[in-house]
């Protein structure tokens, strides 16, 4: 099994590991098979699934040496995180990878996700057909759900797990049911991720907006030692009000600053 925190292998297992799973203890030809690609992408360093830089580089390193490991790290980078730059273009090639390494299963859940990027035509039809042949050889269920949930269809496969344990959430993910109403980010798509992103990030506002309170504060202090001075001879209290007033004024000019500029870039992104 894969040691990283991933989709494949997280506190729920994922269908297509499951299903994979369920395959391997029940069907020793589907095992044999299947122990060569799992040592495979199981030589694939954790970093990788962590660290950009590395999933790129470790992408161009297993891309000839390991297509199946290589094929396993496009599909994650284009439908995991954000990674991919051109997602479908990287499925295309994880797919080619998977089908020359007759990986079939997980070949047929690349498809999937192919089609969840491509517009309704005979191109995604045929994905997804093909996908629902080899689910249904490999009596994988939850596979063949998620072809009925891509094409809109009824899904009897399809449970709703808002309230479950974990535990009942891991055992209905083991017989291969698929689970909605659960937090995550396999099946999303990258606007989805990169919405979700954006929406947990700190309000670009609240540094500048601390910046100019903190200057009003200095200025307040130097009105204070102004009205404390009155009319007396000019002194050291006088000098040093004048001297915090303007970088009060200083430092409430660059957070008025910042904060147009946060504002600029939050229309720009908007």
């Amino acid at each position: 099994m894969i040691k990283h925190f991933s989709p494949w292998n997280c506190g729920l297992k994922t269908p297509r590991r499951s299903s994979i799973a369920n395959g391997l203890n029940n069907n020793p030809d589907l095992l044999a098979r299947h122990v060569g690609a799992v040592a495979d992408i199981d030589d694939v360093p954790e970093a990788a699934y962590n660290d950009e830089d590395v999933w790129r580089t470790t992408v161009k390193e297993t891309r000839t040496m390991n297509p199946v490991a290589c094929g396993e790290l496009l599909r994650y980078g284009a439908t995991v995180t954000t990674w991919s730059d051109d997602p479908i273009r990287d499925l295309r090639e994880a797919l080619h990878m998977l089908d020359g390494a007759k990986e079939q299963a997980w070949a047929a859940w690349c498809r999937v996700d192919l089609a969840s990027y491509l517009e309704e035509g005979s191109e995604r039809e045929q994905l997804l057909e093909r996908a629902l042949q080899i689910f249904t050889i490999e009596n994988d269920r939850a596979g063949i759900s998620s072809v009925l949930s891509a094409r809109g269809e009824e899904n009897p496969f399809e449970v709703d797990a808002t309230g479950l344990s974990e535990e009942e959430q891991s055992a209905l993910f083991n017989e291969g049911y698929t689970l909605i109403g659960v937090t995550g980010t396999y099946g999303k798509s990258k606007a989805e991720l990169e919405a979700e992103k954006l929406s947990n990030l700190p309000d670009p506002t609240n540094i500048p907006s601390l910046i100019i309170t903190t200057g009003i504060l200095g200025c307040g202090v130097c009105a204070a030692g102004f009205i404390e001075w009155g009319e007396a001879p000019i002194d050291g209290l006088f000098l040093a009000s004048c001297a915090g007033c303007l970088f009060s004024l200083s430092i409430v000019v660059v957070g008025i600053s910042l904060l147009w500029k946060a504002k600029r870039a939050a229309v720009v992104l908007g």
